[in-house]
């Protein structure tokens, strides 16, 4: 290497890093987060905007960052200036920082200390620092020298998994280690009675049945309380540690996570824990659990902080998000769950169902035929009417909008219909109008301008009643406008409905799982534009024979568009119209982004719910904008917030089975179900609104398998982006073009992301998450790259088509669309539109359950695209391979005054690369793909242009570039570390067809071929070649090396450790002349590069 040193360029500087947060500590009104070796500085203070104000990079060098530690201050002033110790795995740093009015300034940093253990925790002795180590030992240092002043070691010298210091001088210095035995082990430094004399421990404390993870001991009140492998928390009293043989009591052994628990704090009125459930507990210190804290995703909470005064709980998790949460302690009103105590001489009959009108005002009817009114401010309740014909069976639904709008509804199963104004019972109006049974009642409202009720009969008759109030407010009129009638099915009902806006349509759910789009008046379609293709023969009366014996015959309005079947045949539960699109939910465990054109329903995209909810209730849209999901989850009601992953309320409520219904308005959300007899009722003031802040997104919550820059989005300056660094902290060069890079992630969460990576600011936002897999995604492929509008008239934005790939054989292609809007943080807004998907589950059965006998079947397969993506089709497969395909790639083939061929190489786990001519294969007429061997399956490859044995093992990285002369160098990564590139050579040559026509078949061969044995030191993973000069490797040894090519073989030019552990995937392109290059590695986290030209 030493020949080489010349060759430093180009030198890749790290510009983002989004990985597990492993250490918080808050000083102040500032919050201090380490996410691998950089610090992120936050100001936490809410008199002005919460923001990020720095990102110090690099601080700890190689190491993760696990804590911080502030010198205290004689006059206790940390607002303008701190000393903070950050340590880290064996790293130790000082820096003396001040941060006064939102700026940051880094006014010393000591040098980086390598210690010769793990260090656990530090603490500040008098300008000092003592740290506990791994193998229990204390060193006492010296931060301004920068040496060891004494090391103490303990007689037991095991092997700690956590540790805590105590005391504000050496000679009361105290450590409680937690031993791999599972104990607390106590003792006391200073009583050594010379250097690196052993001192026995004071006291064993026993306890846990695992690892202990962690500590904290709060001296005020004599408490320690530890966290275990077990998933258990304990509180321990044991009076002041700092004197020697004291009692010690186990008072609480709480147990409330679900996995390993991981941090643990103590605070004077609680107790924080977190854990591998990704769930921030908070107990009292008697061990009873106050709140949940549940919004991460992945592998656990790493890190926990508080701050005691503004009763804030700061969160950070293997996500790479960072959350703050709001203590609210006993007396926070609205959680849990009250029995009405509806049970009562005076209201005889049994509970049939119940509604809530609005938050604060709930409607109960009995198998008598009463109906009740609870006022949940009064807290009474009032019978409002009684009517026989509703004893039995009946339905009841309240009309919706702010308070109920004060109407509710009755139905029964003779057909009749009772409309009852709540303020008014005795003004409540009857209409029979089936001469069966009321299948269901839904509401549709306008505003406040119209409001509809429809009622599901006999024969899939519905009939549409319009509701309207006199001008005293003392009566309604009900008047019946039209009918409808459903396609036929078993269960012929509909379920929900609502009014597309501007109110010409109504979009209907029904118990069949479709969606139906009917007008909302009769003679509507007459109307010219109204309706647009929709008008042509839709919507007109049709006729349906009723399903009593009679054979009684209905004419009602036909739809004018239906989905059939989209929610499978659980059915409908909700349909909600906001911002141009329609939202559906159903019991399959999906929601439907819908949007018109043309008068017809198409499909936008489908979502999963979050994992175990199969029951979809309904869907909101809160007063920020964002979306929040309704269902059941086993026996438990649950709301969830797909953009946070969380759920942000749980009730036990037994399930979706019987009666229950939901409110939610600004002021608090409202659920209410019949149990037991009695009607329950669960209040949460503030509505669904998100009970915590995000200080920044996380973007996946397990490992990141591939990564695809999509392209590159210009930004004018009215759509700045903002920056959290100061003018005067930018780096040389990071002041770039407001230029933006589309980036897709895939990951084992399921989920495929689509991030926005600026070029000036040095951060990642995350546009959207398509959650449509149901297995982990391995793999993705971007083609169709433009711009909105298109080339006749280009716009703003960024298009494009994105097909994905992962487990359980399933395919994905949907169109992305990324437009400006200055009302993101991000200024970009993304729209995605689901086109086709593809499993192969079926073809698979066909070839005698193949996919049961091998993990990873050795097919390449060759689908078509066609209709923009819309058809997904699988053309043609090979089993040339016989071990497992990991990579494909393709690339084209140009010649002067020849056809552009396109070619395509696959490799597989035994090191092999075969090369084939898809040109050729899909010409018309051509014998290249032989048929199938069972009608129905698809065409056979046949055999390779080219095959090479490039590796001894699996190759896990493949790319490939043109070159001047016309051939084409391919370079392939191993799992040995190994590299192999080599120069493809393409001839055409002439050949004489059967039929007698010539034509030109290619010919593939290598010209030059070279090896590099020891590349890595593990598997390569990441392989671009940037140029026929350069190219560029990242493998899982956690380093990006750049090669010279062109002169024999690949040399070393310079490698870059990077910090993002197991990389998987990596994606190079270039941006400006101004900007160099940029370099994506995902694995378990993201991290951004870039070099300059």
């Amino acid at each position: 290497m030493d020949a080489l040193e010349d060759y430093v360029w180009p030198r890749a500087t790290s510009e983002l890093i989004l990985l597990p947060v492993t250490g918080l500590e808050c000083v102040g009104d500032r919050l201090l987060a380490g996410e691998g070796p950089d610090v992120l500085v936050y100001s936490l203070d809410f008199g002005g905007h919460l923001r990020m104000i720095k990102r110090v990079q690099n601080l700890l060098g190689h190491y993760l960052i696990h804590g911080f530690r502030v010198r205290p201050e004689p006059n206790g002033d940390l607002d303008l200036e701190a000393m903070v110790a950050v340590f880290g795995s064996k790293g130790l740093r000082v820096v003396k920082i001040s941060w006064g009015q939102g700026h940051f300034w880094e006014l010393w940093r000591s040098g980086l200390w390598n210690m010769s253990d793990w260090i656990w925790d530090a603490r500040w002795l008098e300008g000092n620092i003592a740290l506990a180590l791994g193998h229990n030992s204390v060193v006492l240092y010296d931060p301004v020298v920068g040496c060891i002043l004494q090391e103490v070691p303990c007689t037991d010298r095991c092997t700690l998994s956590s540790a805590c210091l105590i005391g504000d001088a050496w000679k009361e210095l105290t450590i409680v280690a937690g031993a791999v035995s599972n104990q607390l082990l106590v003792w006391y430094p200073a009583t050594a009675l010379a250097d690196n004399k052993p001192v026995a421990p004071d006291r064993r404390i026993s306890g846990h049945v695992g690892i202990i993870f962690s500590m904290s001991y709060l001296e005020s009140k004599g408490l320690l309380a530890t966290a275990s492998e077990d998933r258990s928390v304990r509180i321990w009293k044991v009076g002041d540690l700092r004197v020697p043989g004291g009692r010690v009591q186990n008072i609480g052994h709480c147990f409330g996570h679900s996995a390993r628990v991981w941090q643990v704090k103590l605070l004077e009125n609680y107790l924080i824990s977190a854990g591998e459930d990704c769930v921030c507990l908070v107990w009292s210190h008697e061990g009873e659990i106050l709140q949940a804290f549940r919004g991460h995703q992945g592998r656990g909470i790493r890190a926990i902080a508080a701050h005691e005064r503004q009763a804030w709980v700061i969160t950070g998790g293997d996500d790479s998000g960072i959350r703050l949460w709001h203590l609210v302690g006993r007396g926070y009103r609205g959680l849990g769950v009250s029995a009405l105590c509806f049970k009562s001489r005076s209201r005889p009959g049994t509970l049939k169902a119940v509604t809530l009108a609005g938050s604060w005002r709930l409607l109960a009817v009995t198998d008598t035929g009463a109906l009740y009114l609870y006022d949940v401010e009064v807290k009474c309740w009032e019978q409002l009417l009684e009517d026989k014909h509703f004893q039995s069976y009946c339905l009841l639904e309240a009309a919706p909008g702010p308070e109920g709008f004060g109407l509710c509804a009755m139905a029964n199963g003779e057909g009749r219909v009772k409309v009852v104004p709540i303020n008014t019972p005795t003004a409540a109006v009857d209409q029979t109008l089936f001469p069966g049974k009321v299948h269901s009642l839904s509401w549709a409202l306008r505003g406040y301008e119209e409001l509809l009720l429809l009622a599901s009969g006999p024969g899939g008759v519905v009939a549409c009643l319009e509701i309207s109030a006199a001008p005293s407010g003392k009566a309604i009129f009900v008047k019946e406008r039209c009918r409808y009638l459903l396609p036929p099915s078993k269960q012929r009902w509909h379920t929900c409905s609502a009014f597309l806006p501007p109110g010409d349509f109504l979009v209907c759910g029904d118990r069949r799982g479709s969606v139906l789009l009917f007008p909302s008046r009769p003679g509507l379609l007459k109307d010219p534009g109204v309706g647009g293709k929709a008008r042509a023969g839709a919507g007109a009366p049709v006729v349906g024979s009723g399903s009593s014996g009679g054979g009684n015959a209905f004419t009602g309005l036909g739809p004018v568009s239906t989905l059939p079947s989209l929610h499978g045949k659980q059915g409908v539960t909700s349909v909600t119209c906001h911002g141009g699109y329609v939202y559906t939910t159903g019991r399959d465990g999906a929601y439907y982004q819908l949007f018109v054109r043309d008068g017809q329903l198409q499909p936008v995209l489908r979502q999963k719910s979050c994992r175990g909810m199969n029951w979809l209730a309904g869907l909101r849209i809160v007063p920020d904008g964002s979306m929040v999901i309704l269902g059941f989850h086993a026996n438990e009601f649950v709301v969830w917030n797909p953009r946070s992953h969380e759920k942000l309320h749980i009730v036990n409520c037994g399930g979706g089975h019987r009666s229950w219904a939901f409110s939610d308005t600004e002021a608090a959300m409202a659920f209410a179900y019949l149990k037991d007899g009695d009607v329950m009722l669960y209040r949460a003031l503030g509505g669904c609104t998100r009970p915590h802040v995000i200080l920044r997104e996380g973007l996946h919550g397990r490992e990141i398998t591939c990564v695809k820059r999509v392209g590159t989005i210009t930004l004018g300056p009215e759509y700045g982006v903002p920056s959290f660094m100061q003018p005067d902290d930018l780096e040389p060069g990071s002041e770039g073009p407001d230029l933006t890079d589309i980036v897709i992630t895939c990951s084992e969460d399921t989920t495929v992301c689509v991030l926005a990576l600026p070029t000036t600011t040095g951060s990642a936002h995350a546009l959207t998450a398509v959650c449509n897999h149901i297995s982990s995604v391995r793999a993705v492929a971007v083609w169709g790259i433009g711009t909105p509008g298109g080339p006749q008239d280009p716009q703003p934005g960024l298009t494009a088509h994105v097909v994905s790939a992962g487990g359980r054989a399933e395919m994905h292609c949907f169109s992305i669309m990324v437009t400006p809007d200055p009302s993101t943080p991000s200024r970009l807004a993304c729209h995605v539109m689901h086109l086709s998907s593809h499993r192969l589950d079926e073809y698979w059965d066909r070839q005698r359950n193949r996919h049961r006998m091998v993990k990873v079947d050795p097919e390449t397969r060759l689908f078509l695209l066609q209709d923009s993506g819309r058809i997904l089709q699988l053309l043609a497969e090979t089993f040339h391979h016989k071990r497992c395909v990991l990579k494909v790639h393709s690339f084209t083939h140009e010649a002067p005054n020849q056809r552009r061929r396109l070619l395509l190489c696959s490799a597989a786990t035994d090191g092999s690369l075969a090369f084939w001519d898809l040109t050729t294969m899909l010409d018309h007429d051509s014998t290249v793909l032989e048929p199938p061997v069972d009608p129905g399956l698809p065409y056979r490859l046949g055999t390779p242009s080219l095959t090479l044995q490039a590796h001894s093992c699996g190759i896990n990285s493949l790319h490939t570039l043109p070159t001047r002369e016309g051939h084409h160098l391919v370079a392939s990564g191993s799992e040995d570390g190994s590299l192999h590139v080599f120069v493809l050579a393409v001839e055409m040559l002439q050949l004489e067809e059967a039929v007698g026509e010539a034509g030109l078949v290619p010919q593939l061969r290598v010209l030059e071929e070279y090896s590099v044995p020891c590349a890595h030191a593990a598997h390569v993973t990441g392989l671009k070649i940037l140029s026929p000069s350069i190219m560029v490797s990242a493998s899982i040894d956690q380093r990006l090396t750049f090669w010279r090519l062109g002169h024999g073989e690949p040399t070393f030019m310079n490698s870059t450790v990077f910090h993002v552990p197991d990389v998987a995937d990596m994606d190079c392109w270039p941006v400006s002349p101004e900007f160099g290059h940029r370099c994506a590695l995902g694995g378990q986290g993201l991290e951004v590069y870039n070099w300059y030209d």
